[in-house]
């Protein structure tokens, strides 16, 4: 590609293959917000290792080869435009090769490859009917659980490896990206009570395994009742790792307030990606009705309801974010700062806006959001 750095083949080897090794920065004040934050990578570290092992056992229900796995990440990686991330997954795909080259295979290559570069640029166009074709070409239920785990889990890399680098004042280094898409339609808020319904078969509790049951009695409380638990337990290890993700971005530890942290999310969830669910079920945080009615609408209107700068800072930062996280620089978080937030809070809502990029692509593409009482979308 024009423009682009050459194929180094040593990004295979680094240690931290999370952030991608970006060492210790120059401002003290990233260096401890960060540590603050260790939980978080450790878990991000973990889930990079659960969904791209160095050897991945192949049998019935688990068909996805390493070759699948990385090829796919490097697909939604391209899609982000960020550099790091596509020169690291193009050298360690760069020593494989498909373990077949017949018609069959390069169908389903070709429909997988599609299949990801659609939900990683508009997860709100995944339908039911691109889950049957991923069917259609011998993925198992595991293996799109596993998937749709690998897609998000990029989606989110990506971002957060941009927002650690402009934090850090460094450069943005980019290859060209697929075009920016139009935000999700926008809908009027309604405070009924929302459901989630899976759209492939869920594991049955009396039939999981001693590691499924384990992570399931792990997991957020009561979700051996919820299908969306109950369908990523398919892949446990890798809702084990997402899970933990999930709490330490999530934890009251005095971080960026859960009002703001419940703002990032709904901001990114229900204006740009299209998750009605994720976005509903934070909007009571949020304790603004005015607000959270106008950033179901329109994000403009969104950004002209926010009370206060932080809020405002908040909304445009995440919304750059998730929109083009390959021209993402210092200069897009300065918003953050002059609204009086700190290094620590900054980097909170980096973690929330660009974990959502890979819970949205869940709750998004696996499953129905419905009221609950009735069968309504």
């Amino acid at each position: 590609m024009s423009g682009a750095t050459p194929l180094e083949p040593q990004a295979t080897t680094i240690r931290d293959r999370f952030l991608l090794g970006p060492g210790a920065f120059a401002d003290e004040a990233l260096n401890t917000a960060l540590r603050l934050r260790n939980g978080v990578f450790s878990a991000s570290l973990a889930s990079y290792h659960v969904l791209f092992p160095d050897k991945v056992i192949l049998s019935h229900s688990v068909t996805l080869s390493l070759y699948d796995r990385l090829s796919t990440k490097l697909t939604v990686a391209q899609v982000t435009g960020v550099q790091y991330l596509c020169s690291h997954y193009a050298a360690r795909l760069a020593p494989l090769h498909s373990s077949d080259a017949s018609r069959e295979s390069n169908i389903r290559l070709a429909q997988i490859t599609q299949y990801a570069r659609q939900l990683a640029s508009q997860p709100m166009l995944i339908c039911h009917k691109a889950l049957r074709q991923l069917g259609n070409v011998g993925l198992s239920p595991v293996d799109i659980i596993t998937f749709s785990q690998i897609i998000g889990f990029v989606s989110y890399q990506a971002r957060v490896v941009a927002g650690v680098a402009a934090l850090a004042g460094r450069p943005t280094i980019s290859v060209p990206s697929f075009p920016y898409s139009a935000d999700a339609e926008g809908i009027a808020f309604t405070d009924r009570e929302l459901a989630w319904q899976s759209r492939l078969p869920v594991v049955t509790v009396d039939e999981a395994s001693a590691e499924q049951r384990q992570v399931l009695d792990h997991s957020p409380p009561q979700v051996h009742s919820e299908s969306y638990y109950l369908l990523l337990a398919h892949d446990a290890s890798a809702l084990r790792e997402r899970n933990g993700v999930f709490i330490n971005i999530n934890a009251k530890d005095g971080g960026l307030p859960a009002q703001l942290k419940a703002l990032a999310t709904l901001a990114v969830s229900r204006r740009i990606n299209g998750s009605r669910y994720c976005a509903a079920a934070v909007a009571q945080d949020i304790q603004d009705a005015g607000l959270v009615n106008a950033l179901f609408a329109t994000l403009t209107q969104g950004l002209a309801k926010a009370s206060n700068p932080a809020s405002q800072a908040v909304i445009r930062v995440v919304a750059d974010l998730t929109h083009t996280p390959e021209q993402f620089t210092s200069q897009s978080v300065q918003p953050l700062f002059s609204s009086g937030l700190n290094q620590a809070q900054a980097l909170d809502v980096i973690l929330t806006g660009a974990f959502y990029a890979w819970e949205n692509r869940l709750r998004q593409t696996l499953g129905e959001t419905t009221f609950s009482d009735s069968r309504g979308r």
